[in-house]
């Protein structure tokens, strides 16, 4: 996790595929390249959020800048008067599962009602999951990691 902006990056130089993080991470944010034999994931879109020769609305991330419902949103939470922060304060923002003391940077938006009057699942945390329905495995890891 990089200290300046909290965005957790794998180092494939290092990797050697033993996909363990895989298992570690509560977010079952990485994944296994078995045509390259290291682990994967989301960058953030790092070499875009940072490239100053590109205009400031068109350094986010991929994902934000496709998705049709604009349903992703990206900026700089630790500056109380950007958009995101705003929206987060607005909206009741909430981190994923941080009792787990990982201090995520993501914030996710809760549900607004659709025009029917009805609202999405919330996310899930780790109290509302139920350790007896996990496998006699996940049970084990889930100890191990809780040490």
């Amino acid at each position: 996790k990089r200290a300046e902006d909290g965005i957790v990056l794998v180092d494939e130089d290092k990797c050697i595929g033993c996909q363990l993080c895989a298992w570690a991470c509560p977010y079952g944010a990485r994944e296994f390249s078995a045509k390259r034999g290291v682990m994967q994931k989301c960058t953030l879109c790092v070499d875009r959020i940072y490239n100053e020769t590109l205009d400031e609305a068109d350094r986010q991330p991929a994902c934000v800048m496709a998705c049709p419902t604009r349903a992703r949103h990206f900026g700089d939470l630790g500056d109380s008067g950007s958009d995101v922060s705003k929206l987060v304060a607005e909206r009741g923002g909430y981190a994923l599962m941080p009792e787990l003391g990982y201090q995520p940077v993501n914030r996710y938006l809760p549900p607004r009602a659709r025009r029917d009057g009805t609202t999405a699942a919330k996310a899930p945390t780790a109290e509302s999951i139920d350790s007896t329905q996990m496998s006699p495995l996940l049970r084990w890891v889930d100890r191990v990691l809780s040490r």
